[in-house]
């Protein structure tokens, strides 16, 4: 369930609760992903960085405020992929280059801000292949699934780093424009 508080001052609480379901697979991450309009590009948060890092490859991110915009978080992997995510963040601010738009706030999320979907960035094969961007996606996680186990060739994360599809898990967050 999600569910959003708004208070007075216009800041929206989100609250997100997953209640297990018997059989399902891995949960590849528990989070709130939106679309802004593509001129909310800049980027700066207060967590783990500066550099691109997962739950079970943070442990050189340095914990401080971190400044980049959504075209800088791709990394240009061979293959277009998942990339950009950032670990331990606590505060977020996404917005246009007046210092308009949106920041979060909560308890260590991960944090994406991309020109792309995941969707998108699966579906091409190079990145030539990336449609023209017309949008900036955010998404604030509790947790991503950890990207690789010993290897870089299929390998599974450990299972420390998978989500625990068997318990509830809850997460909420803050956002408010500024």
């Amino acid at each position: 369930t999600v569910e959003y508080r708004v208070d007075g001052s216009g800041k929206i609480r989100v609250i997100m609760d997953y209640v297990p379901v018997e059989g399902l697979s891995v949960m590849p991450e528990f989070g709130l992903m939106m679309r802004l309009p593509a001129d909310f590009d800049k980027v700066t948060y207060y967590g783990l960085g500066p550099e691109e890092n997962y739950c079970d490859r943070n442990k050189g991110a340095k914990l401080g405020l971190h400044k980049t915009t959504a075209k800088d978080n791709m990394t240009p992997y061979l293959l277009p992929q998942e990339c950009g995510n950032r670990t331990g963040v606590r505060y977020a601010k996404v917005t246009d280059n007046r210092g308009v738009g949106v920041q979060f706030a909560g308890d260590k999320f991960e944090l994406s801000v991309l020109p792309y979907t995941p969707q998108e960035m699966e579906s091409a094969l190079h990145h030539t292949e990336l449609p023209e961007s017309n949008a900036t996606v955010v998404r604030i996680m509790l947790a991503q699934t950890g990207i690789a186990g010993d290897d870089s060739w299929g390998a599974r994360p450990h299972d420390e780093y998978f989500i625990d599809v068997t318990k509830p898990v809850h997460f909420e967050f803050v956002m408010a424009g500024c």
